[in-house]
């Protein structure tokens, strides 16, 4: 059998990560304080809002991720 070899993990992952959700936090918060404020028929049903603030948390965590595979390649020339 061969030894377990552990993965390394790169150092911008967390960092990466850390912006990502920050500015997932930043377009969730705009995007429901701009539901909100809106009046009438235009305003999503709140179980859209969930949904959507989650998609929105994911797709910005996924493009840091995107993001941060480009950067390391670029670093290490």
């Amino acid at each position: 059998m061969l030894p377990k070899q552990q993965k390394q993990v790169s150092k911008l992952r967390r960092p990466f990560v850390i912006a990502g959700a920050v500015v997932g936090a930043l377009l969730s918060g705009w995007y429901i304080y701009d539901n909100i404020t809106r009046r009438g028929l235009a305003a999503d049903p709140i179980w859209t809002r969930f949904v959507n603030v989650a998609l929105i948390m994911f797709v910005s965590i996924y493009l840091a991720n995107l993001v941060r595979r480009v950067v390391e390649p670029l670093k290490k020339r």
